[in-house]
């Protein structure tokens, strides 16, 4: 009795592909899309049992975008402090949730170097610790209302170049766009 070997592998694997092909139309776009996909939680800044989203505020730091002659670059306001709950690894979060009241959030201007490495990172962080580029803003939040703590960078010289970076005027806004806290109320009152 002859066997046709072939036709029996080739069914196995017309079937093999067939299968294959249609777990990959569902598997593939599934592992795109959460790939893509980030969550990015906002920072809890208070103490105690975790309260719902509508008995909170949201404060967000705002982000500013640079480009150079070959690279981009995404500076933003980060929160280093929210009353007296220190928040830490404050580079990593640009959301902070807090309980409603007069709140006082310590913020600065995070300068984002890209890859550049050497001393560039140092005065970056030397930078954030600058009374020039951060700043103690003292504001009224509301329970389930969002709130912008937006900056303008002041420079002596090129604009873009840290080493010409002045100070750094912040003011917060809600999320319809009324300002809450005034540029000048948290403006550097130091030497300009």
């Amino acid at each position: 009795m002859w066997i046709n070997w072939y036709s029996i592998f080739a069914g196995f694997f017309r079937a093999y592909q067939s299968s294959l092909a249609r777990l990959s139309v569902i598997v593939l776009p599934l592992l795109l899309f959460t790939s893509c996909s980030v969550i990015n939680m906002p920072y809890r800044a208070y103490e105690g049992a975790e309260l719902s989203r509508s008995e909170l505020a949201l404060v967000r730091g705002d982000y500013f975008y640079r480009k150079d002659w070959l690279n981009s670059y995404v500076d933003a306001v980060r929160f280093q402090r929210v009353d007296a709950y220190v928040i830490e690894n404050s580079r990593a979060w640009n959301e902070v949730l807090m309980q409603p009241g007069m709140r006082e959030v310590e913020v600065y201007y995070s300068w984002d170097m890209g890859a550049r490495i050497g001393l560039a990172p140092a005065i970056a962080n030397y930078a954030s610790s600058r009374d020039a580029l951060s700043r103690t803003l003292r504001f009224n939040v509301e329970p389930g209302k969002e709130y912008a703590v937006k900056a303008a960078p002041v420079f002596s010289g090129s604009p873009g170049d840290i080493t010409t970076l002045s100070y750094v005027d912040f003011w917060v806004e809600d999320s319809t766009g009324r300002v809450i806290l005034t540029r000048e109320q948290g403006s550097f009152q130091g030497e300009r």
